[in-house]
């Protein structure tokens, strides 16, 4: 009688790219949706239609390329594991996952900016595609392709002639120059998937792209191929521990809480500062300008900042998300400080001050080489030290709380609007005055957090027990 009541389910095979487009961008997905507002809502708030078409695409194509690099990833590991298990028609799939990715991330979103701002659909459609294709191809090319990039543009900078603003300008603005960009992107992309397919399956560090650093096998649970990640050679550094770990409670817990924590020692301060360096010196032979108005690696320079100081929040947010990590057993570890909220708190800010220090001072000369202007400087710092205490102050203040997390989250969405907009404005000249008192506001609102998150930790009977 109960299998006669009870209706079937219905399932629409059709709509199993889409799912699967949607499963695997997951918090990534708001992403697009901000993307695709930023244009009109410029346009609200008063900017002229051209001024805000500009710069809600050049928001909306970032935006696509973080999409692309989370959910390229996990969909290029789906798609090579897949193809290692032999599961029947695997490419069929991984093209139709493609195509409903050309529609919910370039198409609609292009149509939707077109209509609100009244740009061109080709140059909005072709700018979103070329960012989709370089989270792509950065996701999927080995590591050390990475060198080649640098050397590459070492040698364009020795080409005779040279390339003016003018030029430069019309060949952004020409939809059909970003498109071929965005298939010379595809098309390297594609050459980095088969060159995967050919390579054995055992690969060293540096010739494994970031889509498959994840899990090696395409087994376990999610709890144990994130473990995985922590545990690879690309995030856990060198962390000697030394004979008198009993003696230094701090370094212990450091120690326990795992990658992101550790000792500072050199190696570990030149493998986490790399990047940085690289991705500098890669602007400097680039040589992009913007109209005389500065480097434009200058409106990205507090986002380089913030993305090594966020990693031990990242760390920290994961352990108490997914307790299974080693969270409760961290408790029972011997050795650990007799006040554990104090202590939590200060290695997050210690390690958080530490990682950003070195990224700042690279940034600050990035400015130089590149001739910023004065009030560069000033805001650089005060935009760093504002975000990195208010999110130390929110990630603490949220461990506990699964909508704290994804207010978090959006805390993160917020801050690189917030970035990117007075650095905007500081290239252009001294930014103006109450962009100073609004970033001391954030400051002293991290600050507050700090302490209101101190205080709740202490009122816990354990910071990171459930009871």
């Amino acid at each position: 009688m109960n299998a006669i009541a009870e209706r079937p389910r219905l399932s629409y095979p059709s709509l199993a790219p889409l799912r699967t487009i949607l499963a695997a961008g997951g918090w990534a997905n708001a992403l697009i949706l901000l993307g695709m507002g930023a244009g009109p809502l410029l346009v609200l708030i008063g900017l002229q239609p051209d001024t805000a078409s500009n710069l809600g695409l050049m928001l909306s194509a970032v935006f696509t390329m973080f999409w692309a690099m989370l959910a390229g990833a996990r969909l290029i590991a789906l798609t090579v594991h897949a193809a290692r298990l032999r599961l029947p028609h695997t490419g069929r799939q991984a093209l139709l996952c493609g195509l409903a990715a050309a529609v919910l991330v370039v198409l609609v979103p292009a149509l939707i900016m077109t209509m609100a701002t009244g740009g061109g659909f080709a140059l909005a459609a072709a700018a979103l595609a070329a960012a989709t294709a370089l989270g792509l191809f950065w996701v999927s090319m080995p590591p050390w392709m990475m060198w080649v990039l640098i050397a590459s543009g070492v040698a364009a900078r020795w080409l005779p002639g040279s390339l003016d603003d003018a030029t430069a300008r019309a060949w952004l603005g020409s939809p059909l120059f970003i498109a071929a960009l965005a298939a010379l992107l595809f098309a390297a992309s594609a050459s980095c998937w088969w060159w995967i397919a050919r390579r054995p399956r055992p690969q060293g560090t540096w010739s494994t792209p970031m889509a498959l650093a994840l899990p090696a096998d395409g087994r376990g649970s999610l709890e144990q191929a994130q473990q995985a990640n922590w545990n690879s050679p690309l995030f856990a550094l060198d962390t000697p521990i030394g004979s008198a770990l009993h003696r230094e409670p701090q370094q212990a817990l450091a120690i326990a809480l795992g990658p992101g924590f550790g000792r500072g020692t050199l190696r570990n301060v030149l493998a986490t500062q790399g990047p940085i360096v690289a991705v500098a010196l890669f602007w400097l032979l680039l040589g992009n300008t913007t109209g005389g108005r500065g480097h434009i690696g200058l409106a990205f320079a507090p986002l380089m900042v913030l993305s090594t100081a966020f990693a031990p929040m990242i760390r920290l947010q994961t352990l108490f998300w997914r307790p299974a990590l080693g969270l409760h057993e961290l408790a029972l570890l011997p050795g650990l400080p007799a006040r554990p909220a104090p202590s939590l708190a200060a290695q997050l800010g210690r390690q958080a001050i530490v990682r950003s220090l070195p990224a700042l001072a690279v940034m600050a000369g990035f400015g130089l080489a590149v001739d910023a202007p004065r009030g560069y400087y000033l805001m650089l710092g005060w935009t760093c030290a504002g975000s990195l205490f208010l999110m130390s102050g929110a990630t603490l203040l949220s461990l506990r709380s699964r909508p704290g997390r994804w207010a978090c989250a959006a805390l993160v969405v917020a801050l690189i609007l917030g970035l990117m907009a007075t650095m905007l404005a500081t290239m252009r000249g001294d930014p103006p005055s109450w962009l100073h008192t609004a970033w001391s506001l954030v400051l002293i609102a991290g600050v507050l957090l700090q302490g209101a998150a101190l205080a709740r930790l202490r009122a816990l009977p354990h910071p990171w027990l459930q009871n």
